[in-house]
């Protein structure tokens, strides 16, 4: 009888729990509770656990990770750990610990309502920076379910909305403690949203495509402008303050992230961003019969985040949207809430749903974790647990993509910012 990864996780966590008990006692080194660890944090210390996901690599039993400061420096057996004997642990026993959860589609950071400018149809001047309001209690209601980084997007009102900000969940920290990069990507907007409902250009699929195509093509002309003028090839060109973010998409510095559903759109989006243009970019929704495009989409090399709709009504069946990009070959998949519409705590059940309509466990849930990170560019800070990055850890007591198992605890770069009680 195949045993079901759910159950796998559990016996081996049971397992790691009487390697445990067999192991050196952690009495013998200091120990460490959560308040110290909610305050100041010692230098260096250790979270042990009966199993660790590192997502790059296999599973390890009876884990020690070792932190210091904000970062990882070291993962490895517990036992296989060169430890100072002074090295406080801080031992969560049976459980699991996994990486923080990354959402590549998110529009909650702010008070709600300034995430959309529809004066004009193209925005690349506009940035969600200045949106974003520290307080705001859906940041928190975030970390609770274990995502610890997104990208705070505008909305898909227009076609180019503005540059979304990557930012970590720090729920009423400052500012500058939250950004992980001001200008995380560029939003793009093309199929049902942004269709203009006042007659002028950009009422329909053929004034939209107009509309980017001109826009890019000023950004790409003002950046080539620009790099001709760093390599001594041409005069210093005049500042243009609207494509000043824009040329960076050019320069390969900052990705777009395309608001695309349905087949058509979803290879629209491939020609006119990856073959015409071929600036780095991500497909996101890829929903309403999107998957029927993705043998396509595969063949080029698409990157697709999908979400929020898991599922679609296929020719009188129901078929899981994520399994139908994968199984054809879009393995550079990752999941999204598209937040508030789906509550942004619940990424890690988007990630389920997946799994249970076809797509393999592993994929879900690096599709939340390790490939959103690759996709937007800060796979050398999150996305796994790996010595160098960022200790964005979640502790639970059994699969992440089980919610029966909440995360019971959250650090974000190695200060514990929330535990379950605090729900209650």
């Amino acid at each position: 009888m195949r045993m079901h990864t759910t159950q796998r996780l559990r016996v081996a966590a049971l397992a790691a729990v009487g390697m445990l008990l067999a192991g050196t006692p952690t009495a013998q080194r200091p120990t460490l509770n959560a308040g110290e660890l909610r305050s100041a944090r010692p230098t260096p210390w250790v979270l042990r656990c009966a199993r660790a996901l590192p997502i790059d690599r296999e599973p390890i039993v009876d884990a020690g990770i070792v932190v210091q400061g904000a970062r990882i420096v070291a993962v490895d057996r517990f036992a296989d750990l060169p430890l100072a004997a002074d090295t406080p642990v801080f031992d969560v026993g049976e459980r699991i610990v996994y990486p923080g959860f990354v959402d590549l589609h998110h529009h909650v950071s702010d008070q709600g309502g300034d995430i959309n400018d529809m004066v004009t149809p193209i925005n690349a001047e506009l940035r969600t920076l200045d949106a974003i309001r520290p307080t705001e209690s859906q940041i928190y209601d975030t970390l609770a379910g274990g995502v610890t980084t997104t990208l705070f997007i505008p909305g898909s009102g227009t076609n180019i909305s503005g540059f979304g900000v990557l930012m970590k969940m720090a729920h009423d920290r400052p500012l500058e403690e939250l950004v992980v990069r001001e200008l995380g990507a560029m939003k793009v907007a093309q199929g049902y949203n942004p269709e203009r409902r006042h007659g002028d250009l950009g009422n329909g699929r053929m004034g939209m495509h107009d509309l980017l195509t001109r826009a890019m093509l000023r950004g790409k002309e003002y950046a080539d402008a620009w790099r001709a003028f760093a390599a001594g090839k041409g005069p210093k060109p005049e500042l243009q303050a609207d494509l000043e973010q824009l040329r960076k998409v050019f320069d390969h510095e900052v990705p777009v992230i395309i608001h695309t559903a349905g087949a058509r759109d979803c290879i629209a989006t491939a020609r006119m961003f990856g073959d015409v243009f071929q600036v780095d970019y991500v497909l996101s929704h890829g929903t309403f019969n999107g998957h029927w495009a993705a043998s396509a989409l595969a063949a080029k090399g698409t990157p697709v985040n999908l979400g929020p709709r898991m599922f679609d009504f296929d020719q009188g069946r129901v078929q899981g949207i994520a399994a139908g990009y994968y199984d054809v070959g879009c393995t550079n998949l990752s999941i999204n809430t598209d937040a508030p519409v789906i509550a942004p705590e619940q990424l890690p059940l988007q990630a389920a749903m997946a799994v249970r309509l076809g797509l393999p466990w592993e994929a879900g849930l690096k599709a939340i974790t390790l490939v959103p990170a690759q996709q937007i560019g800060i796979a050398d800070r999150v996305g796994s647990i790996t010595a160098g990055k960022d200790a964005d850890l979640v502790v639970g007591s059994g699969d992440p993509l089980d919610p029966r198992f909440p995360p019971e605890m959250v650090f974000l770069e190695g200060r514990l910012a929330h535990t379950l009680d605090q729900l209650r």
